[in-house]
């Protein structure tokens, strides 16, 4: 709800606003050797203008939470890195100047650029994730980061309508239920004022009842991807987190021909529109410009991590004119959904 009436939306994944790697380079052996950078704020600028431009409202920035660099959030264990922070302000600000809501994610499952899960088990001796102590040092990264006042605005996070939402992980599929019963009434505990995601996919089939049981958890979410066999389940999906008094979001999905045709594509979006089981949906994911006339690299080997240039760009895996089809097609869904809240 917003404002007293419901809120359907449409976004994208903006992964790289708060830390930034043309490879998507792995952490070698967790040292911090990395190919990261911060993006300027020009560029935070245009990628929220061009979704902006597209309709959208929402955007998810997986590398909100970054650790076990020079650049990232917490360099050490301990550590907090002013820096990186201002960095994460300003996409906060910036999302307000446009008008577009954040899903800010606080740890990653993969040990890609921002660190991750086994960061923090690599700093106590490789001890599990889920265990303490690294459970409190993962509380004390979240603590860092929710009750941080913004340097630009003066407002708090806790504070900041502009925060959607804060979500525990991306894709950490084996996590228990009762870390994640723990960890969600943490961060409500630290910010009473926004929503929490539980970010266990669940496509792996982990919306029992007793993770939707969890008190403080507010929204559940799935990724779909065919090019992984990640099927979309919508009707079932959806279905079971509304029936348990839960929201249930599309936060990731594969838009291109790896993961369907021009006519899947518009049937998924399709059913999306027409459940109003589903609050809101997340392409993965757009890229903007990194400066005046000259756009983001391609993430990743070969182009297959699914970037979608707005005009459309061949990436090996895509051609620009099949992009841009796409992305039409994308823009005139994110529109429907926006008029009907």
């Amino acid at each position: 709800m917003l404002n007293g009436k419901p809120f359907r939306f449409a976004g994208a994944n903006l992964d790289n606003l708060n830390l930034a790697s043309n490879r998507y380079s792995l952490i070698v052996s967790i040292t911090g050797k990395i190919d990261a950078y911060y993006p300027s704020h020009w560029a935070i600028d245009d990628a929220f203008e061009t979704l902006h431009k597209m309709g959208g409202t929402v955007a998810r920035v997986y590398s909100a939470g970054t650790q076990g660099s020079p650049l990232a959030i917490e360099p050490e264990l301990g550590v907090f890195n002013e820096d990186a922070f201002k960095q994460l302000d300003y996409v906060i600000k910036s999302a307000a100047d446009h008008r577009i809501r954040l899903d800010l994610c606080l740890v990653s499952q993969q040990d890609f650029y921002v660190g991750g899960r086994d960061v923090f088990s690599h700093w106590r001796g490789n001890m599990n994730f889920f265990e303490e102590p690294v459970v409190s040092d993962f509380e004390q990264f979240i603590e860092e980061v929710v009750t941080r006042r913004n340097s630009i605005t003066g407002v708090a996070y806790k504070d900041d309508p502009t925060i959607l939402a804060w979500e525990t992980n991306n894709e950490i599929s084996d996590s228990p239920v009762a870390w994640e019963s723990h960890i969600v009434s943490y961060i409500k505990k630290l910010d009473p004022n926004h929503l929490v995601i539980n970010g266990n996919n669940a496509y792996h089939g982990n919306l029992t009842p007793e993770r939707l049981a969890e008190k403080d958890a507010d929204i559940y979410v799935a990724h779909y991807y065919e090019h992984w066999t990640e099927t979309w389940n919508i009707a079932t999906d959806a279905g079971a987190v509304t029936k348990a008094g839960k929201v249930f979001i599309v936060e990731e999905f594969g838009w291109d021909r790896s993961n369907c045709t021009v006519a899947e594509l518009k049937q998924h979006l399709g059913q999306v529109e027409k459940n109003p089981d589903v609050a809101g949906d997340m392409f993965w994911a757009l890229r903007a410009r990194q400066e005046p006339g000259k756009l983001f690299p391609v993430p990743g080997e070969g182009g297959e991590w699914w970037a979608l240039y707005y005009d459309g760009l061949y990436t090996g895996e895509n051609s620009a004119e099949d992009m841009h089809a796409r992305a039409l097609i994308l823009e005139n869904h994110i529109k429907k959904m926006t008029a009907a809240r």
